[in-house]
């Protein structure tokens, strides 16, 4: 074996190395032939077929090792350079120019370049391309290939392409909603919905200045964006209000309905003022001088200011006296109210009632209307009902 390097001034490139071996055995010849087709000028050799006639004929077989055979072989080593500078090392098996170099059928499952009809492309995983001449089907040709393929990057791009516009899309979607969003919202806080009439009802001991302020919050306001909650709120810090409800008149009206507290029963404060309270025990209002249209509730009772919320014993008396009937409540002069938290009633006719602590007032109640039905209150002194059965003391 021989190698020889020259170099000239414009290129390069490598001697053929060669390597000859007169001599191949047959059965490497049929071997080669079943691979690669036949070669010129050289007969396949027969294949050895077992005796037939007597089983102790000896017959002999070629027992060349696989190594020597092979180094038999014609082996040619050839550097190319492809015309777009791609370098490929190309190993080429096979005869001289004596063997039969007459191509054997092509496989059809492989499938022909689009550069060229004469040569069959085929990729393993390993990035390899493995071509087949057609007219050199008996040669094998491997050229290792590890050029990316630029489809890849194409597709590449175009992922990232659809990927940009789908976000570009759902960004203009985003925006033509918020755009219509901001411009219905313009539109219905405009003047041309401003509310210019407000009408309220059940107004009787509201205070003119809440009255006024609930107003000026509704008047020049949207329809449709006015802020109800903050005027309902200013009309509950009345006194007098128990409850409020506001709805809007398309296109430029406000209704107010307004629920004012109902006075019950009052009482004296150590301050000798008197506080008016409803059937829940709120003090509605403090008056220097004293009603005469509700009922007093005898018995000192603690300084509280309007919008307070009276004892217990208060609330009960405010619902005692909503609780009589109407043949009683006429008859009624005042609620006495002990130290120790008993509730009494006072009768225009001097009879005392005592209905003791402010507990099942509901029954209690009920046995004085029986008792009442069947005797005159006018010849009783006391009815007591504290424990829930009555008692009288006769005049």
């Amino acid at each position: 074996m021989s190698m020889n390097n020259s170099h000239d001034d414009r290129d390069s490139e490598e001697i053929i190395e060669e390597i000859s071996v007169t001599e191949v055995s047959d059965e490497v010849l049929r071997e080669l032939s079943d691979l690669f087709g036949p070669t010129k000028g050289v007969q396949r050799p027969p294949v050895q077929k077992t005796p037939t006639g007597d089983a102790t004929e000896d017959f002999t077989e070629d027992l060349t090792p696989l190594d020597a055979r092979v180094a038999d072989a014609e082996v040619i080593s050839i550097t190319q350079d492809d015309s777009d500078g791609y370098r490929a090392e190309v190993i080429v098996i096979g005869g001289g120019d004596e063997y039969d170099l007459t191509p054997a059928p092509a496989d059809p499952l492989l499938k022909p370049l689009a550069r060229g009809a004469d040569l069959v492309d085929m990729s393993d995983d390993s990035g390899g391309t493995v071509v087949i001449g057609d007219q050199d089907i008996d040669r094998v040709v491997i050229v290792d290939d590890d050029r990316p393929d630029p489809r890849f990057d194409e597709r590449r791009r175009r992922r990232e392409r659809r990927e940009r516009l789908k976000r570009v899309k759902w960004l203009k979607l985003g925006g033509v909603v918020v755009g219509f969003i901001v411009f219905v919202m313009g539109v219905l806080a405009s003047p041309i919905f401003a509310i210019r009439n407000v009408e309220l009802e059940g107004v009787v001991y509201t205070s003119p200045a809440t009255i006024e302020k609930v107003t000026d919050i509704l008047k020049g306001a949207s329809v449709f964006t006015v802020d109800s909650a903050d005027a309902r709120e200013q009309l509950l810090k009345d006194p007098w209000v128990a409850e409020v409800r506001i709805t809007t008149n398309f296109p430029n009206g406000a209704l107010v309905e307004i629920s004012e507290r109902v006075p019950v029963v009052w009482y004296l404060g150590a301050d000798q003022k008197a506080r008016v309270v409803d059937a829940r025990g709120h003090v509605i209002t403090v008056l220097t001088g004293w009603p005469t249209k509700y009922l007093q509730v005898r018995g000192q009772g603690p300084n509280l200011e309007a919008g307070a919320v009276a004892d217990d014993v208060f609330r009960a008396a405010a619902q005692l006296v909503l609780a009589l009937p109407p043949e009683i409540r006429p008859k009624v002069k005042a609620l006495d109210l002990t130290g120790g938290g008993e509730l009494s009633m006072i009768l225009k006719g001097g009879t005392i009632v005592r209905f003791g602590p402010p507990s099942d007032l509901k029954d209690k109640l009920v046995a004085v209307v029986v008792l009442f039905r069947r005797q005159d209150p006018a010849t009783l002194a006391v009815v007591d009902v504290s424990t829930g059965e009555p008692t009288i003391q006769q005049r």
